[in-house]
């Protein structure tokens, strides 16, 4: 086999562009559309840089392209972020879509004797940018991880937690936006996928509702048919005494009291509670939205936040793993992980609602600890609820 042929494996960091609705357009728009977009891609200052340092590989894919860039995980990033910002000064607007991800690529010649990419890394990155919008810009939780330690970052990156791809792989997407970038807007397929998994909780406990109205009614019908005490001893009293009237058998209006308690204390809590619980509101679950001013060791800032809360009120829309507990009006996030070897971060989310249920007051922490150092990021603000 030619040695040109070989595949080369390397580390790459993708950044896979993507125009929505291209299939629709009218032939001479998507000339005009790609030709755009690939004048506003060369304009970048990244693309600019890397191409000088022999750190850039472009690959076309018909409606966008994708950039293997070979320096850092930060270029993508960058790069994604000055196309948001000439995008949003075009007339007609360019509806683009963004996915980042690194890892390893196959780099080989293809048939046109031209470099080509393959591999999990572009393959992922696709993925990605198929989670989302016109604007949005979605990074792989393992890039948001590498930029996370640095508070330039932090501001811009934003959980969306789990989303499944192609052949049921499941990814863990952050949203990267800013004011001046960026689509702040929950992606429709995930909120596609989060109203499917609450309407199958909703089944799941209207089933259990429904079965627990069947055995209170089994019930009721065996005590009100089949359970009386005084036959046996009626049946003695009219085989003993001929004389005496037949009397029918009955029960008295304390033993219906005592039947009911007895029906109502062992069958109603366990078979209705969760049919009732269901229809409670919930106070936490919903979208709320608000700026939230922060504080770090070097600077502070103010970022637009959408935070979602399902239905169990145990998931929130931008924090993935972690635990979530509740004490009255307060609902609290922790998580612990580690970032390379060395760093330690401990990350802590409070909403409490006030009396109005419609706001609430949104705080966090994050501590990062490496060796004896350590840093800590505080954020404060007021959050309404839009749905």
């Amino acid at each position: 086999m030619p040695t040109n042929l070989t595949p080369r494996f390397r580390i790459g960091h993708v950044l896979f562009i993507d125009v929505v609705g291209y299939s629709k357009l009218l032939v001479n728009d998507q000339t005009r559309v790609v030709r755009r977009l690939n004048e506003l891609v060369q304009g970048t200052e990244q693309v600019r840089l890397a191409s000088k340092k022999n750190k850039l590989l472009r690959v076309a894919t018909g409606d966008g392209m994708a950039l293997v860039f070979r320096d850092s995980p930060e270029s993508p990033v960058r790069c994604a972020l000055e196309l948001g910002q000439a995008l949003k000064k075009e007339t007609p607007p360019i509806p683009i879509r963004m996915g980042i991800h690194s890892g390893l690529l196959n780099e080989v010649m293809d048939v046109n004797n031209r470099m080509n990419v393959t591999g999990a890394g572009i393959n992922i990155a696709q993925r990605i940018m198929d989670c989302g919008d016109a604007g949005h810009i979605l990074l792989s939780k393992h890039v948001a991880e590498d930029l996370e330690h640095d508070e330039r970052w932090r501001p811009c990156l934003h959980d969306l937690g789990q989303c499944e791809v192609k052949h049921g792989l499941r990814v863990e997407l952050v949203n990267l936006y800013n004011s001046e970038a960026g689509n702040p807007q929950l992606p429709e397929k995930i909120r596609r996928t989060r109203r499917k998994r609450v309407a199958n909780s909703a089944l799941v406990l209207s089933g259990a509702g429904i079965l627990g109205l069947l055995v209170l009614g089994t019930s009721w019908f065996v005590t009100a048919h089949f359970q009386k005490p005084n036959d046996v001893q009626l049946m003695s009293v009219a085989a003993s005494t001929p004389t005496a009237t037949p009397v029918a058998p009955t029960m008295s209006t304390p033993d219906l009291t005592l039947a009911n308690t007895t029906l109502g204390k062992s069958v109603w809590p366990q078979s209705l509670r969760v049919a009732s619980a269901s229809r409670a509101p919930k106070l936490f679950a919903g979208t709320w939205r608000g700026t939230v001013h922060s504080v770090g060791p070097q600077s502070t800032w103010d970022s637009q936040i959408e935070l979602t809360i399902d239905q169990s009120e145990t998931h929130w829309s931008n924090m993935s793993s972690g635990s979530v507990s509740r004490e009255g009006r307060t609902l609290t996030y922790k998580r612990s992980y580690k970032l390379g070897r060395s760093t330690s971060v401990q990350v802590q989310a409070a909403l409490v609602v006030h009396e109005d249920d419609r706001t609430a007051t949104y705080t966090t922490s994050q501590i990062s600890v490496t060796g004896k150092s350590s840093s800590k990021t505080v954020g404060s603000g007021t959050l309404e609820k839009i749905e």
